[in-house]
């Protein structure tokens, strides 16, 4: 079955590289091209999975790795009806964070890929997946009120930076120099975006018909 709808379009990266920045701007710059465009952002604070992530990151409460990881992919679970109707209604929907997310920082954490992968497989998927790379030591310099657990973890941060870069090989995602401007930034995961806005129709899974 082919029709017109939208798309999702992730942005990812380690913390401090600039995704909610180019998000916003993503978002934007959509609008001036579709009708509608909408940031979503994860982890989600706003529900009661989402509160169990800010008590674990904020270092309050000590979890499993594994059960960490399960509340990163129900917290995206959660949302996924909502991000299938925006999709299916010709809507572009922006992720700031979504299930590359749960696979870098899981195998970073030493968690099994397949393990992490299944947790998500079938929540609606990224059209194009663009990786912010910055070096860690540049993550930390750049001022923040304050950071989580992994945020201050700069050894952690290496190792999910190297997961990101091995996983975009495996599933051609879009790495993007985000040491660069904002702008420049920008100007690159536009040009990429530009390609979807041509595309008129897309497959719709057959098990989330629109």
């Amino acid at each position: 079955m082919r029709r017109t709808v939208g798309r999702l379009i992730a942005i990812e990266g380690i913390d401090q590289s600039g995704k909610r920045t180019q998000s916003q701007l993503m978002a934007k710059a959509l609008r001036t091209r579709v009708q509608s465009a909408t940031v979503v952002s994860f982890p989600d604070y706003s529900t009661p999975l989402g509160q169990e992530l800010r008590a674990y990151l904020s270092g309050k409460s000590q979890l499993d790795y594994h059960a960490v990881h399960l509340l990163y992919a129900a917290n995206k679970w959660e949302k996924a009806d909502e991000i299938h109707r925006q999709i299916c209604r010709g809507r572009f929907v922006v992720v700031n964070r979504y299930t590359p997310s749960n696979l870098a920082y899981g195998i970073a954490h030493g968690l099994d890929l397949d393990w992490l992968y299944h947790l998500e497989k079938d929540l609606p998927k990224a059209d194009i997946v663009f990786v912010l790379d910055v070096s860690p030591k540049i993550s930390f310099s750049r001022k923040k009120r304050s950071r989580d657990v992994h945020e201050s973890n700069l050894k952690y941060l290496w190792k999910v930076r190297s997961a990101y870069l091995r996983l975009a090989k495996r599933y051609h995602w879009k790495v993007v120099n985000a040491e660069q401007t904002i702008d420049v930034v920008h100007s690159v995961l536009w040009k990429e975006v530009t390609h979807l806005l041509d595309q008129k129709t897309k497959s719709v899974p057959k098990l989330r018909r629109c």
